[in-house]
């Protein structure tokens, strides 16, 4: 599924106000619309002026760059060759891959892009990450959780250093207890990441979502599965690759276990999800490349 790029859908009649503003013309009804003298010239002669001045002022407004993880007005810069992983916000600092994540969770649920993430009350989310612009965005919902994952010798929901603990195969919350679960290239770093997914659709409601990246190659039809757990020990099935650590940044980096292909989704549907793959390419939000794909999974209900 693709989202329409700019500001997003609009219904026919707020498609028209603007396509009639951005054109220099006002659209009137019957009894709004002026008399026309003989001639046929309005009786108005500086409303076109302003119309057009309107549609100018509406058109700059539109274009002007938002950030959909702050909400805020402002501008990106420091797109590298990996745009995915670049391009910071001059507010937030958010990065294009955040900001994808942040897209998502507003259209998804309906939010606007300006402001900050106003969720009802009860609402509950979990973020399999505790640090990065999305995490300060989303922090003051008081039914907010971040964590990290510190390794198989902590219990669930442990503090380490002030920060949570959590391992997305074994959450501490009670079935059905969460109303999002978000996860930002996660999944690729643990063995059997299929396992977390079935745990992550214990914890959701109905109705519940995992909006979630991944390393993902659409021309695959098979995961790309590079090491597992063979006799408690770990085999390589190809070349090792790593990724940055956030909470160790300067260490060697996370193993990549899996580089998902097209199963990933027939998978998630034989767990029990209902499964869209958003590709977003929303230049006015900061997300350009081809690799803005982000995952919605659904617990039906």
């Amino acid at each position: 599924m693709g989202y329409v790029s700019g500001s997003g859908l609009r219904s026919d009649a707020a498609r028209s106000a603007v396509t009639s503003a951005q054109s220099g013309t006002v659209a009137q009804s019957p009894a709004e619309r002026p008399r026309q003298g003989s001639a046929g010239h309005s009786r108005v002669p500086g409303l076109a002026r302003l119309a057009r001045g309107l549609g100018g002022r509406l058109h700059r407004a539109l274009a002007r760059p938002v950030c959909p993880v702050c909400g805020a007005r402002t501008t990106f810069s420091g797109f590298t060759e990996n745009p995915r992983e670049s391009g910071r916000c001059a507010i937030c600092q958010s990065f294009n891959r955040q900001r994808q994540m942040a897209c998502a969770i507003r259209r998804l649920h309906r939010l606007p892009m300006r402001g900050s993430f106003r969720f009802s009350a009860g609402f509950r989310i979990h973020n399999a990450e505790a640090n990065g612009a999305l995490h300060r965005a989303l922090a003051a919902h008081p039914g907010y959780a971040g964590s990290e994952y510190f390794g198989p010798d902590h219990a669930p929901a442990e503090q380490v250093g002030g920060i949570r603990h959590e391992d997305l195969r074994n959450l501490s919350y009670a079935a059905g207890a969460l109303d999002l679960v978000l996860s930002s290239d996660v999944l690729e770093h643990m063995p059997n990441p299929y396992d977390a997914h079935r745990e992550i659709l214990r914890v959701l409601r109905p109705g519940g979502r995992h909006i979630f990246t991944v390393p993902y190659n659409a021309g695959a039809a098979h995961d790309d599965v590079r090491a597992q757990v063979l006799n408690d020990k770990i085999t390589y099935l190809a070349e090792r690759l790593y990724h940055g650590d956030p909470v160790n940044p300067d260490g060697d980096g996370i193993l990549v276990w899996t580089i998902f292909g097209r199963e990933m989704t027939g998978k998630l549907e034989e767990l029990g999800f209902r499964t869209q793959v958003l590709r977003l390419h929303e230049p006015r939000y900061g997300i350009i490349g081809a690799g803005a794909i982000v995952f919605d999974a659904m617990k039906p209900g």
